[in-house]
């Protein structure tokens, strides 16, 4: 098990700060082994203009593709307290992990770059609906045959979690786009039941043998019709044993059932990750020292896969199926105009937008950023066919992802920006 940089902390919308104290670990391994324990699957994606659009998010694949990279999978225990013991190759100890939380943010480049030629298939102004959650894990069953045990997810809004933003100094060597500051959005939890805030519903699936994919591993999965989140939401992931157990004695996957969560380090192993400035898709964990003894000023909170060193479980394998009545895109496969990339991109200044024109046409330039707030709104007027340019000022806007448009006799095209200072 890595240990937890010390890095001070601190919080860009309230007040306050905390430390991040290294956590103390036993010697063990936390992963047995690392293994490839499955292919990187194709994205599932289907959309049509105005209607509901549709994809499956996996941030572990999005990943590979995005950067074409090579993940390294591990596995981590999930247990919910830490008397019992668990099998760490030769070694016995205490599980470390009681839950994990995946935070996923639909204005993601790494998400929205895997939409199939759609420039921004979510509206981040509107609701975002979940179809369908799913998680990869491997499980041993308890010795008794009748004890039946449980995945539990549960979905969290933003309501009243993800709605704080802590950022980590000292980063850039690890992380260099991050101009020495990474930032996460902090997945809270009560601290007296140790569930995390915001809780919009909650699943609960029992582990069967007979579910058992081809390749060793569970899929616990579940259909989540009508259930609506904002553009920042978690899943949180954990286990339930069913039976009972004798503390010091029973082993996990002997005397009590076990699962161990599939994760992923997505530039393969021992190496640190990828970080977006703005992007708050993240996994997080519940150790051992925060859920009993608030260690290191983390009481409350999650702890986020930046905080550790490079090795830490950097995504979870989780598949989410979302979908969105969405007008927001249109595809350019219509030909009646284009839209370009802005460059630079990033921008701290003054950046170039182009798009081309079929047919003459009414344009309209507009920028939103990502809580739907319209920054810049222009009306071009009537334009011949042909390119054009525009010069757009970003120094007055603050750091984070935009959205871009054209609207061209009543169609909108849009395209995703950053900005940094």
């Amino acid at each position: 098990m890595k240990k937890i940089y010390s890095i001070l902390a601190g919080t860009l919308m309230v007040s306050g700060a905390f430390s991040q104290a290294p956590i103390n670990t036993s010697n063990f391994n936390e992963a047995p082994a690392h293994h490839t324990v499955r292919n990187t699957r194709a994205l599932n994606v289907t959309s049509s203009r105005q209607t509901i659009d549709k994809m499956k998010v996996n941030f572990v694949d999005m990943t590979a593709a995005y950067y074409s990279s090579t993940p390294d999978y591990d596995y981590y225990y999930l247990f919910p307290d830490s008397a019992v013991n668990a099998l760490y190759g030769t070694t016995v100890a205490a599980p470390f992990i009681h839950s994990f939380g995946q935070v996923f943010d639909m204005t993601s480049p790494v998400i929205n770059s895997n939409t199939l030629g759609l420039d921004a298939i979510f509206d981040v102004s509107a609701p975002i609906n979940i179809d369908s959650i799913a998680s990869y894990g491997a499980y041993a069953p308890s010795r008794n045959a009748s004890v039946v045990d449980t995945i539990i997810y549960r979905v969290i809004g933003s309501t009243n979690n993800l709605n704080r933003v802590f950022f980590f100094t000292g980063t850039s060597t690890n992380y260099p786009s991050s101009n020495d500051t990474t930032r996460f959005a902090a997945l809270e939890l009560d601290t007296n039941t140790q569930l995390a805030l915001d809780v919009v519903q909650e699943f609960k699936i029992p582990l069967l043998l007979s579910d058992t994919l081809s390749n060793g591993l569970m899929y616990p999965r579940i259909a989540t019709p009508g259930l609506t989140v904002g553009r920042i939401f978690a899943i949180t992931v954990d286990f339930k044993p069913g039976g009972t157990w004798t503390p010091y004695v029973d082993t996990m996957g002997y005397g009590v059932g076990s699962y161990t969560m599939v994760t992923a380090e997505g530039n393969g192993d021992g190496t640190y990750s990828n970080y977006i400035p703005g992007d708050y898709t993240a996994s997080n964990s519940m150790p051992s020292d925060v859920y009993y003894n608030d260690a290191g000023g983390w009481d409350g909170l999650y702890i986020p896969y930046l905080a550790y060193g490079a090795g830490q479980f950097e995504s979870l394998d989780i598949d989410v199926t979302v979908s969105q009545t969405n007008s927001l895109s249109v595809e350019e496969n219509e030909k009646e105009a284009d839209l370009f990339q802005n460059f630079p991109n990033p921008s701290n200044g003054m950046t170039t937008v182009k798009y081309s024109l079929q047919n003459e046409a009414n344009v309209t330039f507009e920028m939103i950023d990502v809580t739907g707030k319209k920054v810049i709104s222009t009306f071009e007027g009537k334009k011949n066919p042909g390119v054009y340019s525009l010069e757009i000022n970003t120094a007055d806007l603050n750091s984070g992802i935009y959205f871009y448009s054209i609207l061209v006799n009543g169609n909108k095209i849009t395209k995703k920006m950053t900005i940094t200072k």
